[in-house]
């Protein structure tokens, strides 16, 4: 069907077709009102598949003759490939209603291919091609009976003209599949018809007589990947133009052809819904408007794959530097440092230079090979559905697609843009930190269409309006963006708070785009079974201080290709357009105050991490690891965990979350993890007997105490579908005394949980909180363990399932509750907000060391820089800025602290 978004104004009245138009369409352009005689006449009743292929000679062919194969052309049409999702729209299409195949330029050699590709999937042909003919293709016998019906008719005064005399008309109208052609060479002439009727209006002549709505399926043939060039006169004069390629151009694309030929039909497109949106008028007007819509579908298409034009980088640097936001900061810079333009421009082109990519498709080709040895080495498959490829072309149709992946590690920037171009998408722009432009590699990801941000853009007044003004360029030209809306990777597992600067730029530059474009934000999500950073990050969660990037990391990092991280896996979220966050404010974009911004960029940026959450993929790793913490004790037997893991498991099914299946229990899977985990040390076992064989039921796993933290970090893969039903169930636990609990209490302690831990889980901004409540409770109820009682009551049956569902979170609560207590202990420390957590951190060790901790985990730098936060802006605790150490809330902290000790038994 065709896309909701808008693709071209409406025709203007009166534009009609000044060629070819008939009496009654001049009449009825001149009077719309005035009743219009049908363009083509109905012919008699005739069997459409036998005037097809022996009058007309243009029907595709189930067999080549002896031409096809002794030219070469069996051999160089080969390595085509028509992918199943293109199949598939087809098959839709054919489905539906009558089919047409719409080509753009009424080229042999891209005909061809599609009958090639066609053929070998077993689709339906198309028996009538506009302006082309087939007969020296075919086999010598089947070619010689079309010569002699194609000659008895002319001699016999029967030819006619298949679009004049209304046959097509006819013949799509009964359900003939068929071929046109949107553009048609100066001077063509239809098969044997004497005025060069248009195919098009013959198309929606028979939409009018067809009672099911005839499908146009867009055919693009891609003979090579790489994205177009601009050309000069003389390179336009010998190739022909890039829309539409002379034969030279044509044959030489077919001669150097390789693995990346390929044939996509796009979305089929209904002529009836076509017909609706182009308006009322003569058919000729329809026809033109039609038309315009049609090359705008195989364009976008084509852009699927092949992207937009690729223009140097000189042209790139003048569009930029010359734009009134560039000019008006050089401006400015210059009155306030006393130097003259022409020196800031020369930092201007620095700052441009140090930003931008350099995008070389040849080196793309070179960096597929390298990225799939590297990627099938290390991992055991990179999975990504068809559906989820649908939605990333569905985005490209619409406008400019906006990828906005979680972040979990360096391998991210390469391995997207690797497993689009698998699937024939053309790659994204990727916005990376600024750390990673060092030699040689910010050469090389310069190459593949990576472009540098600083983290900060702190005391900056150049740096971000040249990027802001490159990145509109960028979006403007078409080219999709990657960027991570979490600012850096993870080093929890768990999804980051959303930054909020490429966003609110991407969104200025939606906002003052085109109209028939617009930047789609597609939501996805990474998931690793093993992440190839494990140790790095937990060494800096543990306070080392992080190293930055430089060339011995890279060499270091060569070292991952010893071992293997298990499967990868990329969903892709449902999207959401930026003109529907824009267009539902009531206010222009650029007139919104610096208030209002921040909180749809707030609500935007929230619901966007909601969506990335909503594609996690549960993965055996992360299962296991969520058992194992579902405790403070280190140590539990195989079957305690096992059954542990079916009740985790039977909760994300419930919450509908990915990947949650029963093969997840599959012994080989559980195994698998715990091998994961026994390799890397942070598990050991003990054998029921001390043999060495397999995990019996009876056997022992404990966990290593230094490792706590890494095995968090898979645990907070899918801690954000369960962490509102622990926080109830820590609520609960927290009446313990009680022998009935009252929900009001419950639900006053989870308010205040919720809001305090807010940094550190991602929460739906839709859903209001009484829901959230209610469905915390329903899952409670679910998994077990407490029961309704009357007058809003709950009675515990099974304080263990109570007990293992407040203990995945007793860390987050743990962490708080240092933070306050640790601020009490340091408060005539002299320090800053950003040194606190490590300082915090130091004094937590202690804790630990003597019990007073009974989760190591607790200590995650993340998790106390995120308190530290939280505890700041409610004025808890205040750093002075004049050196005088730490001033607290004493009544406020001394109430979070009584509630937080009565959670932790």
């Amino acid at each position: 069907m065709i896309p909701n978004s808008p693709i071209l104004p409406e025709p203007r009245p009166g534009s009609g077709d000044p060629a070819g138009a008939t009496p009654e369409a001049e009449r009825a352009a001149a009077d719309p009102a005035a009743p219009t005689a049908p363009r083509f006449p109905r012919p008699p009743r005739v069997n459409p598949a036998r005037t097809a292929d022996g009058r007309f000679r243009s029907g595709m062919l189930r067999r080549f003759g002896a031409l096809y194969w002794l030219s070469g052309l069996g051999f160089l049409l080969r390595k085509l490939r028509l992918e199943e999702h293109s199949a598939e729209n087809i098959r839709l299409a054919a489905n539906k209603g009558p089919l047409v195949y719409v080509l753009y330029t009424p080229s042999v050699l891209d005909w061809l291919a599609v009958n090639r590709v066609l053929n070998r999937r077993r689709l339906p042909l198309a028996r009538y091609t506009s302006d082309l003919r087939s007969t020296a293709f075919r086999p010598l016998l089947g070619a010689l009976r079309e010569w002699g019906t194609s000659l008895m008719s002319w001699v016999k005064g029967e030819r006619v003209d298949p679009l004049g005399s209304g046959w097509l008309t006819e013949a799509v109208a009964n359900g003939t599949p068929s071929c046109v052609f949107v553009v048609q060479h100066k001077g063509a002439r239809e098969n044997g018809g004497p005025g060069g009727a248009d195919p098009i209006e013959a198309l929606l002549e028979a939409q009018a007589r067809c009672e099911r709505p005839i499908q146009l399926v867009p055919m693009v043939v891609v003979w090579g990947r790489a994205p177009e060039v601009a050309r000069s006169e003389a390179a336009r004069f010998v190739l022909g133009s890039a829309d539409e390629p002379g034969p030279l151009q044509k044959l030489w694309a077919v001669l150097t052809r390789s693995d990346a030929a390929i044939v996509q039909a796009g979305v089929p497109l209904d002529l009836l819904a076509l017909a609706a949106r182009v308006g009322e008028g003569p058919v000729s007007r329809q026809a033109r408007a039609a038309r315009i819509l049609l090359r705008r579908y195989l364009y976008r298409e084509s852009h699927t794959l092949r992207g937009p034009r690729i223009r140097p980088y000189r042209w790139t640097r003048r569009i930029v530097l010359s734009s009134p936001e560039v000019r008006r900061v050089v401006q400015e810079e210059a009155a306030a440092t006393g130097r003259t333009p022409a020196r800031v421009y020369a930092e201007v082109d620095r700052t441009l230079d140090k930003i931008a990519a350099r995008m070389s498709y040849p080196f793309v080709r070179f960096a597929d090979h390298f990225c799939r040895f590297l990627f099938t080495r290390i991992f055991n498959g990179v999975d990504m559905r068809p559906e989820d490829a649908e939605r990333i072309r569905a985005a490209f149709r619409q406008g400019t697609p906006i990828l906005v992946p979680c972040h979990r590690s360096h391998l991210d920037y390469i391995l997207i843009s690797w497993v689009c171009y698998q699937h024939d998408i053309f790659i994204p722009h990727v916005c990376a930190g600024d750390n990673l432009a060092f030699f040689p590699l910010g050469t090389v990801l310069r190459r593949v269409g990576g472009f540098f941000i600083k983290r900060s853009f702190k005391g900056e007044r150049v740096f971000p309006v040249v990027f802001e003004r490159y990145l509109r360029q960028l979006i403007r030209d078409g080219f999709p963006i990657e960027f991570y809306l979490e600012g850096g990777r993870s080093r929890t597992g768990k999804l980051l708070p959303a930054k909020h600067g490429v966003l609110s730029m991407i969104l200025d530059a939606a906002s003052g785009g085109r109209e028939d474009r617009d930047a789609i934000f597609l939501p996805m999500a990474i998931c690793y079974e093993q992440i190839a950073e494990e140790g790095a990050y937990a060494r800096e969660l543990g306070g080392e201080t992080k190293r930055g990037e430089d060339i011995s990391q890279v060499v270091a990092a060569s070292q991952v290709i010893k071992k293997r991280y298990g499967r990868v896996y990329l969903r892709v979220g449902e999207p959401i357009a930026a003109r529907s966050v824009t267009g539902e404010l009531g206010t222009p974009w650029a007139e919104l105050g610096k208030g209002q911004r921040k909180e749809v960029l707030q609500r935007t940026g929230e619901r966007l991490m909601v969506r990335i959450s909503h594609q996690l993929v549960v993965l055996p790793t992360g299962l296991v690891a969520l058992a194992l913490l579902a405790q403070s004790r280190s140590s539990l037997r195989v079957v305690e965990l096992r059954e542990r893991c079916a009740r985790l498991l039977g909760q994300l099914q419930r919450r509908g979350t990915l990947g949650a299946d029963e093969a997840l229990l599959a012994p080989r899977s559980f195994a698998s993890a715990l091998g994961r985990f026994e390799g890397e040390r942070i598990v050991s076992r003990v054998l029921d007997g001390g043999s060495a064989r397999s995990l019996g039921d009876s056997d022992i796993v404990s966990v290593a105490p230094e490792r706590r933290i890494t095995l968090e970090y898979y645990k907070n893969s899918v801690i954000h579908a369960l962490a509102p039903l622990s926080l109830l169930a820590a609520a609960v636990r927290a009446q313990r005394e009680a022998p009935a609990i009252e929900l009001g209490g419950v639900f006053e302690t989870f308010r205040t949980l919720t809001f305090l831990l807010r940094y550190e889980f991602t929460l739906d901004p839709e859903q209001r909180l009484d829901e959230l409540e209610r469905e915390a409770l329903g899952d409670l109820l679910a998994y077990g363990g407490v029961h309704e009682a009357p007058e809003a009551r709950l009675t515990v049956s099974e304080p263990r399932r109570v007990a293992e569902l407040a203990e995945i979170t007793r860390n987050f609560i743990e962490s708080y509750l240092l933070v306050l207590e640790g601020a009490r202990a340091l408060r005539d420390k002299d320090c800053t907000v950003r040194e606190l957590p490590r300082l915090i951190q130091d004094w937590g060790k202690q804790r630990v060391s003597l019990d007073e901790l009974r989760r190591p985990e607790a200590l995650s730098l993340a998790n106390l820089q995120n308190a530290v936060a939280a505890f700041v802006e409610e004025g808890v605790i205040n750093v002075r800025s004049d050196g005088g150490g730490l001033q607290m809330d004493d009544a406020a902290a001394g109430a979070t602290v009584r509630l937080l000790r009565g959670l932790l038994p």
